[in-house]
């Protein structure tokens, strides 16, 4: 499985997880015995042949400070690999997708700031777009460049080699029709969707599933989260899916 994170800050707020229960939560996975827990490129490889039992790995969207500050010191501490995923065109900046419709500023890494995270041996780097924004709609030549622009971007202040996506907002809506061709086209791995499951294969390689960890998650519900087989998130999911493939919902 995949878990998907945002902000982790002094205290549950919006797109954020508490530093105390962020800690717990990586104190679990680690010491309960139960998971594998593997780097991005691990948990990909890990799906052509499934040699390894109980993947997990762990990924944070959007490229926020408190990875420098409050996420390396504790995934240090428990050896917990993570793949991070930049918005390009937003590093020094913030989450202006949300403030523009009225969440709080939280302030994004700058290119210092990440090619510091990006020297860590537990730190893979990947994109998040340039623009944060859906791809359900764009035309090829607009898909193309916020897939292989941000990537060239990426590369070059960091010196290092992209090889993941997460797609901003990332249900079935926001990967538009050229989107996984562009992707391949671009020399992209891998691609990850926020679409609810624990399940993944080398069939949905450009939209893998994950799991969203919330700031409201205690950590009874967070193991409740990673243990139950299909619980409800799971089947309001499959039915979202559905309906947007009938088209029926946007």
């Amino acid at each position: 499985m995949i878990l998907m994170y945002h902000n982790i800050g002094e205290r549950s707020a919006f797109n954020t997880i508490a530093t105390a229960e962020f800690r717990k939560q990586m104190d679990y996975i680690k010491n309960s015995g139960k998971y594998s827990i593997l780097s991005i490129d691990e948990y990909v490889n890990n799906l052509k042949n499934y040699d390894i039992d109980n993947p997990l790995t762990v990924t944070i969207d959007d490229g926020y400070k408190s990875l420098n500050t409050v996420v390396l010191p504790i995934i240090k501490k428990y050896e917990i690999p993570v793949s991070i995923y930049i918005p390009a065109g937003y590093t020094g900046s913030h989450n202006v997708w949300d403030t523009e419709i009225g969440y709080p500023l939280i302030d994004i890494l700058n290119w210092s700031e990440l090619r510091e995270m990006s020297n860590e041996q537990l730190v893979t780097v990947g994109s998040h777009g340039i623009n944060h924004i859906s791809h359900g709609h764009l035309e090829n030549d607009d898909d193309y460049n916020e897939i292989y622009k941000s990537k060239q971007l990426i590369e070059e202040n960091l010196e290092s080699e992209v090889r993941y996506y997460s797609y901003p907002y990332g249900q079935l809506r926001d990967i538009g029709q050229h989107t996984v061709r562009n992707l391949k086209k671009a020399g992209y791995k891998a691609a990850l969707s926020t679409i609810w499951s624990k399940r993944n294969s080398q069939n949905n390689i450009y939209r893998l599933n994950r799991l969203e960890i919330l700031g409201t998650d205690t950590l009874d519900q967070f193991i409740s989260k990673l243990d139950s087989g299909y619980p409800l998130k799971y089947f309001r999911q499959l039915i979202k899916n559905i309906l947007f493939n009938l088209k029926i919902r946007k």
